[in-house]
């Protein structure tokens, strides 16, 4: 495996237990359908979130986030629906995050709810 895939995993890792440590409920992980992936689905209280990690070295090239573009977004945000429309969750409230995990001497993580909306 490339190095590229070796650290969004370990960010994915990182999102994972500080989720958990905040008292989410996973209920996915890289989930995948026809359109596209969602790093994390689950539950913070009775709210379905769909998060997107993304996992930097540094910010040379700009904030991690800022590569959750209008594209990406519409990509996840479709990607969720065909996740609800299986699992029949259509009176859920929902939401979508994107965590930041900068992995370097000190971990940084930056998560930001209701990054952007459908």
């Amino acid at each position: 495996m490339n190095t590229h895939i070796n650290t969004g995993k370990f960010g994915e890792q990182i999102a994972l237990n500080y989720l958990t440590e905040k008292g989410y409920s996973v209920l996915e992980t890289n989930y995948r359908n026809k359109i596209g992936e969602v790093d994390i689905i689950a539950y913070d209280n009775d709210i379905l979130a769909f998060i997107e990690v993304k996992t930097r070295m540094g910010n040379d090239y700009g904030y991690a986030y800022e590569s959750v573009n209008s594209r990406k977004q519409k990509k996840i945000a479709n990607t969720s629906l065909m996740y609800i429309q299986k699992n029949k969750l259509y009176d859920v409230q929902v939401r979508f995050d994107v965590i930041e995990v900068y992995p370097m001497e000190k971990t940084s993580i930056n998560h930001f709810e209701n990054a952007f909306s459908l």
